[in-house]
């Protein structure tokens, strides 16, 4: 089945018929403002409904929304907001001026905007003769060669006498029923090219469906600010409708907004799907006509969507771009604006009295990158690679540790929301990212972070070669400051896993760090260590040790830290630490005594080492904390591994 709906522009020089033409084929008269009939030109956009019969067989007539055009030099800007988003285009060229000025200019918008389906025509073809009419064809015929206009069919006409008018009608209707099928998409996406008032009904908006359908009680986010609202009404053509969608024009009434919140140029869109940025990554290609190179990191009005904004165009990996070429560059905004993947764009002079060329959008949010890098270059080229899996794995690796949604990540590479899922999935059988907690990263940015952190773990071994190691909360802290909540626990797991770091009790240490001792201290160690052994089950508070007395505070901080990770004694309470091997022996007493899941006491434990109940009852509630027995009333019986 062919298309119900699609959206028409006109294009072409000043006084050269448009809306005259357009005015004849449907009736109504685009120039609906009086200033447009006392001055006979078009200065804002105007809009009527052409009713074409079906060509595709099935007889269903075709509904076009036609956006005209201003032709003047100076409405460019409205000119190129009328042509985004369209199906057709619709090149007006009269036959007593010829190709003119304007004609070339908005020929390359045209071409530039990826408009690859219309029409052309002759217009005023009742004012010359035969012969006038071929030469303004040859000449459209030379303009139109080298750009994606080259093969649309040229009719003359005169909305006067009404001359080729069928013709012209006819070929729209086959242009149409050709166009491929309206992609379906779950976001709603419209540019606004009117906001206006209705008395006792709220604020009205009206642009072009670039993608998706709405209906009424739907909610949307206006954008840039980024505001939610709601849809209350939706009309098309002057008509309420119970939905509109791509191909067709549509008139919003919104609540939840006010007045003066809306501008001309923002846009509404499917909540969560559009995000605000200052830096957009594109493919820019500069028009030949062009006398001099466009250099980095010069100023141009980038036209986008119905808005026009101000930025910086730094090219990547060079300092220009020649007339005719194309290379990536970064557009530098003074204001955030929004945009998604294959977005096209027009770049204007900062004059503002010249088209220079125009892009694609690869990156619709960036961050400022160094251009003369080559990893910038190769990162942009994997981004706007014809592969959606490619494009999704630099996307998520330049996500870092930053949070994504499936829509977020449809609009940053050009797919649907729906999509996403599986192509993460492939990611996971390549092995492309790593699940950290909760959260997915790329490969590449789980290496980096663990690099850093080793690096920072090495330097404080630098600087501190007597401690045992690291504090694992401030190396959980440092992990966490620079990746987000809950995610450096998860990444210490992971270097544990592999290998590289090992775990003291409370430190951290890299895998070949050894603590570096003097003699001196190594000795007192192991007096310590004898110390605590000869005390058997009872040894005394660590500080309270003979073998401390008369120690500097420092020296005694160095040798309590050993302690902490000294693999002969183990710490059963704050201050408190026993030998390994005396603590094997009660764990022995206890498990015979809880041997086949019999139940015992404190008091069984006692009288079986032979201590005092002060002795024991430490010793039993560390194993109580630690999962070797668990204490039921005054009972305890062996817990897991420990009764096997």
């Amino acid at each position: 089945m062919g298309r119900r709906f699609c959206i028409l522009a006109t294009a072409g020089h000043i006084d050269h018929g448009k809306s005259a033409l357009v005015k004849a084929l449907t009736g109504v008269d685009p120039d609906r403002l009086a200033e447009e009939k006392r001055r006979g030109m078009t200065i804002v956009l105007g809009f009527a409904r052409l009713i074409l019969p079906g060509a595709d067989g099935t007889g269903e007539p075709v509904q076009v929304g036609i956006v005209d055009v201003p032709g003047h030099e100076r409405f460019v800007r409205t000119m190129v907001a009328g042509a985004t988003g369209v199906d057709l285009g619709l090149l007006v060229v009269a036959a007593d001026d010829g190709v003119m000025p304007q004609t070339r200019e908005h020929v390359e918008i045209l071409d530039l905007l990826g408009v690859t389906t219309g029409a052309i025509t002759i217009t005023k073809a009742d004012v010359v003769p035969a012969d006038r009419i071929e030469a303004v064809g040859a000449q459209i015929a030379s303009l139109v060669a080298p750009t994606t206009l080259r093969d649309w069919p040229v009719v003359a006409t005169s909305a006067k006498t009404g001359q080729g008018l069928d013709r012209l009608s006819g070929i729209l209707s086959t242009l149409a029923a050709r166009l491929p099928p309206l992609r379906e998409s779950s976001v709603f996406r419209m540019a606004i090219d009117r906001v206006f008032p209705i008395h006792g009904r709220g604020t009205v908006v009206t642009g072009s469906v670039l993608s998706g359908k709405i209906a009424p009680g739907a909610p949307l986010e206006l954008h840039p600010p980024g505001l939610p609202c709601k849809v209350r009404e939706v009309q098309s053509h002057g008509e309420s409708v119970p939905g509109a969608g791509s191909g067709q024009r549509a008139a919003l009434n919104l609540t939840g907004l006010d007045r003066g919140a809306i501008e001309r140029g923002m846009e509404l869109a499917t909540p969560g799907y559009l995000r605000k940025s200052r830096y957009i990554d594109a493919r820019v290609r500069i028009l030949p006509r062009k006398e001099r190179p466009f250099l980095s990191r010069q100023r141009a009005r980038v036209s986008m969507g119905t808005s026009e904004n101000m930025a910086m165009l730094v090219v990547i990996g060079a300092d220009r771009i020649e007339p005719g070429a194309e290379a990536l560059v970064q557009l530098q905004f003074l204001e955030p604006v929004v945009a998604a993947f294959g977005q096209r764009f027009i770049l204007r002079s900062y004059s503002a009295q010249t088209t220079v060329g125009g892009g694609t959008v690869i990156r619709p949010t960036s961050r400022r990158d160094r251009p003369a890098h080559p990893q910038t270059l190769a990162s942009l080229r994997r981004s706007e690679s014809a592969d959606p899996t490619q494009r999704l794995a630099e996307a998520v690796r330049r996500a870092g540790f930053s949070t994504y949604t499936p829509q977020r990540l449809a609009c940053e590479i050009g797919i649907e929301p729906s999509e996403v899922e599986s192509l993460l999935a492939q990611m996971e059988r390549e092995e492309t990212w790593k699940q950290i907690g909760t959260m997915r990263v790329h490969q590449d940015t789980l290496a980096a972070i663990e690099q850093r952190a080793l690096a920072y773990l090495n330097r404080h071994h630098a600087g501190k070669p007597t401690e045992p190691g690291l504090s694992k909360d401030r190396f959980v802290g440092w992990i966490e400051a620079r990746t987000g909540p809950d995610l450096g626990r998860a990444i210490v797991h992971h270097l544990v896993a592999k290998g590289e770091i090992t775990e003291l009790g409370p430190y951290i240490a890299h895998r070949r760090f050894r603590s570096k001792l003097s003699g001196e201290d190594a000795a007192l160690l192991e007096t310590l260590v004898e110390e605590v052994a000869r005390a058997g089950f009872d040894p005394p508070e660590w500080a309270k040790l003979d073998s401390l007395k008369g120690l500097s505070k420092p020296r005694a901080k160095v040798l309590a830290d050993l302690a902490k990770v000294e693999p002969r004694l183990t710490s059963f309470g704050a201050g408190r630490y026993i030998s390994s091997a005396s603590l094997s022996r009660f764990k022995e007493t206890v498990g015979e005594l809880g041997r086949d899941g019999r139940k015992f006491k404190l008091a069984d434990v006692r009288d079986g080492v032979g201590q005092s109940r002060r002795v024991v009852q430490p010793l039993l509630e560390y194993l109580d904390r630690v999962g070797f027995t668990r204490r039921i009333g005054d009972e305890r019986i062996l817990v897991g591994e420990a009764n096997e």
